[in-house]
């Protein structure tokens, strides 16, 4: 039934992704409708929506929504969402940054660092 909700519920905004959430973002994550998760989420995260930043680094950490599978784009977002106060996506920002060496680890620090300070242009 929430599957059945979440697509009505994007089939009606369409491509009208400004009027979207976070929460319809993660209705489409939970419905495994994971291109609309993926355009979703990125526009409410470069608003700066921690929730979505740290949903968008979930789509890069499995490479769902046409997404490429990438570890080090997860961290990005994963940091930039708990810069913005997001805490509860620790455990998986910790667990992507596990496999990373220490140097690896800084460079996507640094990386983050300028997504946040280029108001979101620049994280990808």
């Amino acid at each position: 039934m929430k599957q059945l909700m979440t697509l009505c519920v994007l089939a009606l905004f369409g491509s009208s992704v400004s009027a979207q959430s976070y929460e319809t973002a993660q209705d489409a994550f939970d419905a495994r409708a994971w291109e609309a998760a993926a355009k979703l989420a990125r526009a409410e995260a470069i608003k700066g929506n921690a929730n979505s930043q740290g949903l968008l680094g979930q789509l890069y950490h499995f490479g769902h929504g046409g997404l490429p599978k990438s570890s080090e784009l997860a961290v990005i977002w994963y940091s930039v969402s708990m810069a913005n106060g997001n805490t509860a996506i620790e455990p998986l920002y910790n667990g992507a940054a596990h496999l990373m060496s220490e140097e690896e680890l800084k460079g996507i620090e640094a990386k983050a660092t300028t997504c946040l300070s280029s108001q979101y242009e620049k994280c990808d």
